[in-house]
């Protein structure tokens, strides 16, 4: 066989699961979905597992900056070089990500510097990933987010609850963000997240509370 070893990387029920097949002087990743109908591939629904900290445009520019001098880094020597919060540095790769400019070799565990096309993407049409984080933002815009609890556990995972206004009804969420930033656990009374639950990403009262508590 041409290949040393494969690793297996799963992210949990329901979500895509990453071969790295170990070939020597080179590796290479293959990312299956769980099923079709979930459609990972399409823009929105992982995207909006990943880290969502509101980073300004001159900050952002200085963790690319960095990370294009040395080609690759992980997130924590980025921080430690640039004095820039982790968090801020994960939002700002995520947004670099988004953009086409940035990738994550997951074999390495590293971020690299990679531009998929000449020209940057029009970031500003690609602000939303989908209806659902233009959702997000209109709750916010429109003060109707309270954040109630933020609790960090003793394994460095951040714990959120908070409810949203909706009309003439209130209801309670709650979610649960790994060391990462990424959106690891969460519940919502709404009938998105009753059916798909994160299966195909978080509904948009999910991201309105994430989004409340980055701001």
């Amino acid at each position: 066989p041409i290949a040393r070893k494969c690793t297996v990387h799963l992210l949990g029920t329901g979500l895509p699961s990453f071969y790295v097949a170990d070939l020597g002087p080179l590796s290479f990743t293959l990312g299956l979905s769980g099923w079709t109908a979930n459609d990972w591939s399409r823009a929105g629904n992982f995207d909006l597992m990943a880290p969502r900290a509101d980073v300004d445009d001159l900050t952002k520019r200085r963790v690319f900056d960095a990370l294009k001098r040395s080609w690759c880094d992980t997130p924590d020597e980025l921080s430690k070089h640039l004095d820039l919060d982790r968090r801020v540095v994960f939002g700002a790769l995520a947004a670099y990500t988004q953009a086409g400019r940035v990738m994550f070799d997951l074999n390495k565990q590293v971020f690299r510097a990679r531009e998929l096309s000449r020209e940057p993407l029009p970031m500003e049409q690609l602000r939303f990933a989908n209806e659902r984080e233009a959702g997000a933002t209109r709750f916010i815009e429109s003060n109707a987010v309270t954040l109630t609890e933020r609790r960090l556990d003793t394994a460095g995972h951040l714990h959120l609850s908070g409810r949203i206004q909706l009309n003439d009804k209130l209801i309670n969420l709650r979610l649960t963000l790994d060391r990462d930033e990424r959106l690891s656990n969460a519940d919502c009374p709404c009938n998105w997240h009753k059916q798909n639950k994160l299966y195909q990403g978080p509904c948009e009262h999910l991201l309105a509370l994430r989004m409340q508590h980055v701001r």
